[in-house]
């Protein structure tokens, strides 16, 4: 009955693991989304402040000029709130990584258990057929007492 608990318990922590590592792998996937999305915000803001300038030296108004300042500044602030969310994508990758790491060595020790069950179980079959063997040759030995 325990070795069954051991091996079902072993079981399921492999499960757990599996789905850690897809987990893992999830937030690393969405964590270079969003790196990517940063940094294309990024090239756009840098494209649209070039032209924004290019229009300042041709001789735009003030107002237009004005209107492009004001999306330059909420292309910052969006490019502000995504290196939070990238941050955080971070900090999360990381826990998903840390949850991953600490269910494998569960695994790992579970199997480790499994594998000490099984040697004392080998030992013990093994002491089992040493006595009987022994208790073989004994009668064995009575035997030929008996018919001298």
């Amino acid at each position: 009955m325990a070795r069954r608990a051991l091996h079902l318990m072993e079981q399921r922590l492999a499960e757990q693991e599996q789905q850690a590592a897809r987990d893992y792998a999830a937030a690393r996937q969405q964590l270079d989304q969003f790196k990517t999305q940063l940094n294309n915000l990024e090239d756009y803001r840098r494209g649209y402040l070039k032209q924004a300038l290019a229009k300042g030296k041709d001789g735009t108004t003030a107002d237009g000029f004005h209107q492009y300042q004001l999306f330059i500044q909420k292309l910052e602030l969006a490019g502000q709130q995504q290196m939070k969310t990238v941050f955080q994508m971070e900090q999360n990758l990381n826990k998903a990584h840390q949850n991953w790491i600490e269910l494998q060595t569960k695994r790992k020790a579970m199997l480790h258990l499994i594998e000490q069950d099984r040697h004392r179980e080998v030992i013990r079959q093994d002491k089992i057929e040493q006595k009987q063997l022994d208790e073989y040759a004994q009668m064995a030995f009575q035997r030929r007492l008996s018919e001298v």
